[in-house]
């Protein structure tokens, strides 16, 4: 059975999705792209993974226009929260995650 989710949380999920695909065309040089979603445990997970040329988090300036301020606060505006793991070399992995209310307003 799929869960209710609410539209907040979907709507979230969506645009960090959008942004981190957008991120992928722009940037990665990537041959292959993965999306994953997923609801278990209560819980809603999403990864977009790539096999592209990557990039050190630590180093990267918000101001490089990857929108990586723009996921995390659409994450953590919907209650959850953003992993990003890359390496140079070694493509890119964002990791969204956000409990699932089962108490959907109608």
């Amino acid at each position: 059975p799929v869960p209710n989710i609410k539209d907040t949380l979907a709507t979230a999920a969506y645009r960090i999705t959008q942004e981190a695909l957008t991120n992928i065309a722009r940037h990665a040089k990537a041959n292959r792209v993965d999306v994953v979603l997923e609801a278990e445990d209560g819980v809603l997970n999403l990864v977009v993974s790539d096999d592209g040329r990557g990039f050190d988090p630590q180093q990267l300036m918000e101001s490089d226009g990857l929108g990586l301020a723009g996921m995390r606060e659409r994450a953590s505006l919907a209650g959850g929260s953003l992993e990003i793991h890359s390496r140079q070399g070694s493509g890119t992995q964002v990791h969204f995650r956000v409990a699932i209310d089962s108490e959907r307003p109608d």
